[in-house]
């Protein structure tokens, strides 16, 4: 078979064109986001559920589920944020610090929209991550400034800036706030 060439400029055109858009969604599917390295020192927050990125498996139910663990340097690692505010169960205004949590589940790719945040002694609050009054809930790793210890509320406390955004400083949100965090479930 003879391949002829394509005469007519707006073809040749439009056929480089379409070879170029597929080319590039090709390019786009196959990046995918930097590998987790698993955790060095103890696991403060563990995300399960579905993810993209993970660093570990567990069994449940007998079929493996990935699970991204992460410890405190790996938490720090990402991008900090902080804000200063009043809650109802500390006095006074203190200072949390730690990262957002869309990104953390950016990190690991999540796809779902809904997560069952789990602490410690199984407390669970649902979240849905189209809530735009969200956007700044925070996984706190310190309060003042220090390490939060499991009897402090730690070592992860979601928190919001409720000083700032008196509209969310009601039990509605106040339930999202979890302290002694454990576990990110992304459905």
């Amino acid at each position: 078979m003879l391949i002829k060439p394509i005469k007519n400029p707006f073809a040749l055109a439009s056929w480089l064109l379409g070879g170029l858009i597929y080319s590039v969604a090709l390019i786009a599917n196959a990046q995918t986001l930097p590998a987790l390295d698993p955790p060095q020192g103890r696991v403060i927050l563990t995300i399960t559920g579905d993810i993209k990125v993970s660093n570990s498996t567990s069994l449940s139910d007998k079929s493996e589920q990935p699970k991204a663990e992460f410890d405190l340097a790996m938490l720090d690692a990402l991008e900090q944020h902080e804000f200063t505010t009043k809650t109802p169960w500390t006095n006074g205004a203190h200072q949390f610090s730690g990262v957002l949590l869309k990104e953390v589940l950016e990190r690991v790719g999540a796809t779902g929209h809904h997560i069952k945040a789990i602490a410690y002694n199984e407390y669970f609050a649902e979240i849905d991550t189209h809530d735009l009054e969200l956007e700044q809930l925070l996984v706190t790793t310190r309060l003042d400034g220090k390490e939060m210890r499991i009897r402090d509320k730690g070592p992860t406390w979601l928190m919001l800036p409720l000083s700032d955004l008196k509209e969310l400083n009601n039990k509605r949100y106040h339930e999202l706030l979890i302290w002694q965090l454990k576990t990110l479930d992304v459905q």
